[in-house]
């Protein structure tokens, strides 16, 4: 077996995790294939692209952040058919049987848009594909996102730093987060946090409430704040401001991007153990010939049925962007 592995879109942490499975299960089991590296994403792939890959090569970069083949936004491929065209060809030309990828949305999507070329012209190689984000918003119905619990982890270790200094200046923070259009990153981070309140990207906010909130707490508050609400941090930094003026309360307002921290450094053991079984798993079960398609899991040894790829490149039908009420109510308790 000849084969490729591909990470797409934006880096996070767990996809070298999920490049080292791939190389050492494809030699390991079948020592008579070869593995190559698609070098910046799928930029790499239209421009043909690669280099070898052996066990060495993967030595000892299970926990590091990014990804040692580079990644590189590539919207283009995601409106222009000759570059599709071109990027199938590649593969077919390359003699690859399978492409190994982990992505976001944008990497699903492009795996749906080439998998359709491959079939249509009766070319070899198959697409195997695992969500890569720390958002968790790919296919989120069916698992979580490799990245997720990292971006989680450089969160939390954020926070208390910035509570520690919230509670001896009796400070209120508002502080934003990475997340894109969902609201998990933001909201899980409030929660392990330990955040007076997390604001959700859609959501109709109380600010006199958030006010209530901050004149309640002995010395700090901590307001999270997701990519994708509407109102910029300064904005609601004025919001609440002219609420403090007006009822009295004796509480200075700060703010905080900590959103490009959060992708970065080592992945968490969570993320290396998951990336390290999706990769495990792609690979056996391409050995047995398997067609293409999306693979996630809640936890390493889930087993689940990989989703085609049409139904994974459709975010209406695998994915939700919301909080379930049930957490809602969950960290409500906890506040």
């Amino acid at each position: 077996m000849k084969c490729a592995v591909l990470t797409g879109g934006g880096d996070c942490p767990g996809m070298n995790a999920f490049v080292r499975a791939v190389v050492r299960s494809t030699l390991n089991l079948s020592p008579e294939s070869s593995v190559w590296g698609v070098l910046d994403g799928w930029r790499g792939l239209v421009y043909n692209e690669y280099r070898p890959l052996n066990k060495r090569d993967v030595s000892g970069i299970a926990a590091l952040g990014g990804t040692i083949l580079g990644t590189m936004r590539f919207p283009e491929l995601a409106t222009s058919v000759e570059l599709q065209e071109r990027a199938a060809r590649n593969l077919e030309e390359q003699g690859f049987d399978y492409l190994f990828v982990i992505g976001g949305n944008g990497s699903v999507k492009a795996a749906w848009a080439l998998e359709q070329i491959l079939r249509r012209e009766g070319w070899r190689t198959r697409i195997l594909v695992a969500p890569g984000s720390i958002d968790n918003d790919v296919c989120n119905n069916y698992g979580t996102s490799i990245g997720f619990y990292s971006a989680l982890e450089r969160s939390l270790e954020m926070l208390s730093w910035i509570r520690d200094t919230a509670s001896s200046h009796r400070r209120v923070y508002l502080i934003r987060s990475m997340g894109r259009d969902s609201a998990y990153l933001a909201f899980y981070a409030g929660i392990i946090g330990g955040a007076e309140y997390a604001i959700r990207p859609h959501e109709e906010v109380d600010f006199e409430r958030l006010a209530e909130l901050a004149a309640q707490r002995d010395r700090d508050t901590i307001i999270v704040v997701a990519e994708a609400y509407p109102k910029s941090l300064r904005e609601i930094q004025q919001i609440l401001e002219g609420i403090f003026q007006r009822r009295g309360i004796d509480r200075e307002i700060r703010t905080v991007d900590m959103s490009y921290f959060q992708r970065g450094g080592r992945a968490s053991v969570t993320d290396i153990l998951r990336a390290s079984w999706l990769g495990y798993r792609m690979v056996c079960d391409a050995l047995k010939g398997a067609p293409s398609g999306f693979y996630t899991a809640y936890y390493i040894g889930h087993e689940q049925e990989p989703l085609p790829l049409e139904l994974a490149a459709d975010d209406a039908r695998t994915s939700h962007l919301d909080i379930p009420a049930s957490v809602i109510r969950m960290a409500i308790a906890l506040r």
